[in-house]
């Protein structure tokens, strides 16, 4: 068909007229009409300002409780930290009184206090068969033994 031909009614001799049920359906039917198209719903810009500062305002909120969180985990490393230099120090100064105390001189200081004399005569005992090697012979006493001066109680007990 051609656009420049105007419309013209159906020819009886067509199948749609002569056909008599589509003549009655016709009949009653109701008109149709054209509807709009629906319009694109647009948020207001009051809406939309809502929504973007409540999206910033809750990203805000994250932000400042992860920064505490990490805050108060610094707080907590750092008061370790302390704590741990501390315990090391600690144990460095305990390290040294036990050295100390184990020294030589130490012992003999804390022996001499005992009432312990030096021998000048060494025994030995073999431990695979416990056969004492040597003659043993006891120590003379020291003249003043009253004169030797006891250890402090600190070196003593070993703090």
């Amino acid at each position: 068909m051609s656009a420049s031909l105007p419309l013209t009614k159906s020819h009886p001799t067509s199948p749609r007229a002569t056909s008599p049920s589509r003549s009655a359906e016709q009949g009653t039917r109701t008109n149709l009409t054209v509807v709009p198209a629906p319009r694109a719903r647009v948020a207001g810009t009051a809406t939309f300002s809502l929504v973007i500062a409540g999206i910033l305002v809750a990203g805000m909120v994250i932000l400042l409780f992860l920064n505490t969180t990490l805050a108060q985990g610094a707080f907590a490393i750092h008061e370790l930290t302390k704590a741990q230099t501390a315990l090391t120090i600690t144990q460095q100064q305990l390290a040294q009184q036990v050295a100390a105390a184990e020294s030589p001189e130490q012992l003999q200081v804390r022996a001499n206090a005992l009432g312990m004399v030096p021998s000048d005569n060494p025994v030995f005992i073999r431990i695979a068969d416990g056969k004492v090697l040597g003659t043993p012979i006891p120590a003379p006493r020291p003249p003043s033994a009253a004169s030797v001066a006891p250890a402090t109680p600190s070196v003593v007990s070993g703090r």
